[in-house]
């Protein structure tokens, strides 16, 4: 007896050993290729983390690797003959619960992504007012011109040296170069308007050479540009924009009427409206605005001028000529922010470009891991079950019979998690929508392609095992019984 005994466990110990080991070698391997995936992976999240969020370097945590996986399955119970273990109802409603969650999140991501995905289109074929095609762009300091005609005549020669350039179609400047800046607003008055009643009453400024309008691409909405009669006065005029005319002329024209920075100074006749640029970013909510011309800006001197240079070919190629330009009238004259308006615009909807792709890319993971994790479920259930399915195929069922019961598994599981999905998604989306610039998602047909999109991946993950299963030769399953 004591050396049966003896022997027994000899074997059990050589069977734990061979377990353990062949554990270890598929938990090895198992790192290894996780570790294959994770580097570049890591590196491919970096480049997709918005910039606003500061520099991102993912490392690998080392310590994650030293965790030791303990089983909560006895040894005997996995080296059980003939493979009759299986997962109890605790272990199942386990396994199904992760699949719904799994698919209920690949869900909600792939909603939410593809409602960004749609923000993101919308903001870059928006109306900005401008044509930004092959306009150059930079910045000149005026602060060594403390006199105003000095600075005025200063950036009038920089405008006409610039537009002797070859490949130059024409030139005009700007204080402030367009999505660039903020600031720069001020109270304002209109003629008749009590003075106590203007609190709060805020419009951009921005000073502009009289051909800014045509060379920036701006469209007029109402009478005219700037022109050579506009110049230094004290009646001067003024351009604003369609947000400043519908505050106040809903009803009637804005044309004749009055306004005052402040409650003193000058007061500039409105002789035309120009349709919306968004002045403050791209993403910036549309703000009211008026342009005067450099000559009548000596109320309220600007200390730097932004040029813009509009090109017949590539901005790039000709900006050793701009700054040879500018040097030839003051070789002290600094240069700051060279770049072109698609430079700018780019740079304004790089973070949500990028927020996006990494919401899309945590949305694919996601709908990898549901469909892996509903493979993984089912082709379990097969393996276990496949005395069962030779037994049920011996007794008459069919092929078709057998792949309709698996494929039916997984497809609710599937569903289930679709439909919480949905829901969660449709909390989100409006969650999510003060944040969306503005315009009318087309929320059903994302959902709707979201939707096939995961019926299609799960009904592929469903298929491969359940084929499996209807192809059991029950003579061989039940010969293994």
């Amino acid at each position: 007896m004591s050396v049966w005994t003896r022997g027994t466990w000899l074997s059990i110990k050589n069977a734990i050993a061979q377990f353990l080991t062949e554990s270890l070698v598929l938990a090895i391997f198992g790192v290894i290729a996780g570790l294959v995936i994770a580097l570049p992976a890591m590196r491919f999240l970096e480049r997709l983390v918005p910039e606003a969020m500061g520099a991102a370097h993912l490392t690998v945590d080392w310590r994650v690797l030293a965790v030791l996986r303990c089983s909560l399955v006895a040894p005997q119970d996995e080296l059980r003959d003939n493979g009759r273990v299986t997962t109890g109802a605790r272990g199942h409603w386990f396994q199904h619960s992760l699949i719904i969650v799994e698919t209920a999140l690949a869900v909600v991501l792939l909603t939410c992504g593809g409602l960004l995905l749609q923000t993101f289109q919308h903001l870059r074929n928006a109306d900005l007012g401008i044509r930004k095609e092959r306009l150059l762009t930079f910045e000149t300091p005026l602060f060594r011109y403390k006199d105003f005609d000095k600075r005025v005549a200063f950036v009038n020669a920089e405008i006409e040296k610039v537009r002797e350039i070859p490949g130059v179609i024409n030139a005009g400047s700007i204080n402030l170069i367009p999505f660039t800046n903020f600031a720069n607003a001020t109270f304002y008055r209109l003629d008749g308007q009590p003075t106590s009643s203007f609190a709060g009453q805020v419009t951009l400024i921005r000073s502009v050479s009289r051909d800014y309008f045509a060379v920036v691409g701006a469209q007029l909405h109402e009478r005219r540009f700037f022109s050579a009669s506009d110049q230094r006065s004290d009646a001067p005029v003024a351009i604003v924009n369609e947000a400043f005319a519908n505050r106040h002329f809903t009803g009637g024209s804005s044309l004749g009427r009055r306004f005052q920075f402040g409650d003193e100074g000058h007061w500039y006749t409105i002789v035309g409206v120009i349709k919306q640029i968004r002045e403050s970013g791209v993403l910036d909510e549309e703000k009211p605005a008026a342009y005067r011309v450099n000559e009548q800006c000596d109320q309220l001197a600007d200390m730097q001028a932004g040029i813009v240079v509009r090109m017949a070919v590539d901005p790039a190629s000709i900006v050793p000529a701009v700054c040879r330009a500018i040097w030839s009238l003051d070789n002290n004259q600094p240069l700051a922010r060279i770049q072109t308006m698609e430079e700018i615009v780019d740079r304004q909807l790089s973070t949500p470009s990028q927020s996006t792709a990494l919401l899309n890319a945590f949305a694919l993971l996601a709908l990898l891991l549901a469909s892996l994790g509903i493979y993984g479920v089912l082709s379990y259930a097969v393996a276990q079950r496949t005395n069962e399915i030779g037994i049920r195929m011996a007794l008459g069922a069919t092929s078709s019979q057998i792949l309709l019961s698996f494929g039916r598994r997984g497809m609710t599981l599937t569903l289930t998690g679709l439909v919480l999905g949905l829901v969660f998604a449709a909390i989100v989306a409006r969650l999510m929508s003060a944040l969306l610039y503005g315009f009318r998602l087309e929320y059903v047909p994302t959902v709707v392609g979201v939707s096939l999109i995961l019926l299609s991946v799960a009904a592929l993950a469903c298929f491969i095992p359940a084929r499996r299963a209807s192809r059991v030769d029950p003579v061989i399953a039940l010969r293994n019984e």
